[in-house]
């Protein structure tokens, strides 16, 4: 099986300055069919869907979806113009708590992010009712801490933590990854019960935004959500638009449909609760 990328890793596909025209789509896909994999896989950027759409043929389309903001007109546009009523509060509610924000662009708080992240594991856990011990080998082995380290220090200054402290405690935390005009929403963690009162998440969001206009990025991609999930809804505050951004699938034998029905008979098993 070959997928670009891995499908916890997020949207791949080919690198190339601007738009992908439809003969670059068609020349990808056919190179792609040839490929002698069982399964061979590929989810691509928002912004060329209709080029990859067209020249599709063959493959199967399985639905995602993925939300960004428009940062064109700088932030006090985004700020007035698309950022809810409600957002806007919560990141005043936030400014005047008793809360220290930091960003570190050299790798120095992939510590304390981790630290969080493991903590966020076991309310997710909670929340999705898996096991504990499930749950810490799924989400770690998806995403260890090797990973974050190694892409800290190769992105630089272009990888972007901001941290939120409350009493010398990490309240909440998340990674913003730059390139060129494109930010993006890499990951997020928090200790609930020192962030949530403070609205620390809100203000890291609204934070990082602003940050991605400063550099005169053109968008912010706040990554994939379930349709009208309260995640969707929290991020559509912040003005994010909802955009089709399928996993291209073409397989020689039915391993998708194989894995969906283990996955649907082990969540029924432990009553999991997709988020």
């Amino acid at each position: 099986m070959e997928e670009s990328w891995p499908a916890q890793w997020g949207i791949g596909g080919p690198v190339c300055a601007e738009s992908v025209s439809p003969a670059e789509a068609r020349a990808v896909l056919a190179d792609l069919a040839r490929l002698r994999a069982l399964r061979v896989g590929v989810r691509l950027r928002p912004t060329d869907q209709a080029a990859w759409a067209n020249a599709a043929t063959g493959f199967d389309l399985e639905p995602h979806m993925t939300q960004m903001v428009n940062l064109d007109g700088g932030f006090g546009t985004v700020w007035e113009e698309r950022f809810g009523r409600r957002r806007r509060r919560d990141i005043r509610r936030a400014e005047r708590s008793e809360m220290d924000v930091e960003v570190d662009r050299g790798g120095r708080l992939v510590p304390a992010f981790y630290h969080l992240y493991q903590k966020s594991i076991v309310r997710w856990a909670e929340q999705q009712h898996e096991p504990l011990a499930l749950a810490r080998w799924r989400r770690t082995r998806e995403f260890p801490l090797s990973r974050l380290e190694e892409v800290a220090a190769r992105f630089g200054d272009r990888c972007a933590i901001w941290m939120a402290w409350r009493a010398g405690e990490p309240a909440g935390a998340c990674i913003v990854l730059r390139h060129g005009g494109h930010a993006k929403m890499w990951r997020g963690a928090m200790d609930r019960e020192l962030a949530h009162p403070v609205r620390a998440i809100p203000l890291l969001y609204g934070l990082a935004i602003e940050d991605a206009c400063e550099a005169a990025c053109r968008t912010f991609d706040m990554g994939e959500s379930v349709p009208q999930s309260s995640l969707a809804e929290f991020k559509a505050g912040f003005g994010a638009e909802c955009f089709h951004s399928p996993r291209l699938l073409r397989e020689r034998l039915p391993v998708s449909a194989a894995d969906r029905r283990l996955r649907t008979a082990v969540k029924r098993l432990i009553r999991f609760q997709d988020p």
